[in-house]
């Protein structure tokens, strides 16, 4: 090794007390002492993290595509049918409303329900639907108050109760009924209907939903014989 200067010295023993730093340098004179190997700096290797390359997607199947617009009609099928159901118990509601407190409510509030009755019940019913006086219905009464109500020349399936047909169809002779011992029968009709988008739960506007006759004088204008 080149022999180094004292301040070269003093260099390769840094932190090393003045004192010791003279009695090697003395040593290192008489070549009694070896210098330390000199500290080489340290190079600082910066890491470089490669970011993985994106694979590009691979193209659906037609089987794929086909699959995903299915899943997306039945998700907006299904949320339809959501709404239609929260406004038919908002429907629901607003009849018993109607019935329970017409004598408290002023006329001004009547009509805001009736208002609302009507928008509800375009909102609902399917544009395909139509209503005449001459169509075909059957009715099936359950155990219970439940009743299903059906256009069967329009395949419309509407879900009413005994009451509401007392009140409105009770004299009426154009419609089959039929008695149910369970409500089982009654609730496949209305699945059968329900996946056709047929169905709602829901009475029916008398007079444009239902066009069945009301009274005797109805029933006599259609040709039939009504009862007293």
């Amino acid at each position: 090794m080149t022999e180094v200067t004292y301040n070269q010295f003093r260099g390769l023993h840094k932190g090393t007390p003045q004192k010791k730093v003279s009695k090697l340098w003395k040593k290192y004179k008489d070549g009694k002492y070896k210098l330390p190997a000199a500290e080489e700096p340290t190079e600082v290797i910066e890491e470089v993290v490669e970011e993985p390359t994106k694979e590009e997607p691979k193209p659906k199947t037609r089987k794929e595509i086909k699959r995903e617009k299915k899943l997306e009609k039945a998700q907006k099928e299904k949320d339809q049918l959501l709404v239609i159901g929260e406004l038919c118990d908002e429907y629901t509601k607003l009849q018993k409303k109607m019935k329970l407190y017409a004598l408290r409510l002023s006329d001004e509030e009547k009509q805001k329900v009736q208002d609302r009755l009507s928008d509800i019940a375009k909102e609902t019913i399917p544009k395909a639907y139509t209503c005449s006086p001459t169509d075909s219905w059957k009715i099936w009464f359950g155990p219970t108050s439940k009743s299903l109500l059906i256009n069967t020349t329009n395949a419309m399936a509407f879900q009413i109760t005994r009451e509401w047909w007392q009140k409105n169809y009770q004299n009426t002779i154009y419609v089959d009924r039929e008695l149910l011992q369970s409500n089982e029968l009654m609730d496949l009709e209305i699945k059968r209907y329900f996946r056709m988008g047929r169905f709602l739960p829901r009475t029916p506007i008398v007079g444009k939903e239902c066009m069945l006759p009301q009274g005797v004088k109805d029933i006599q204008m259609r040709g039939g014989q009504g009862t007293n």
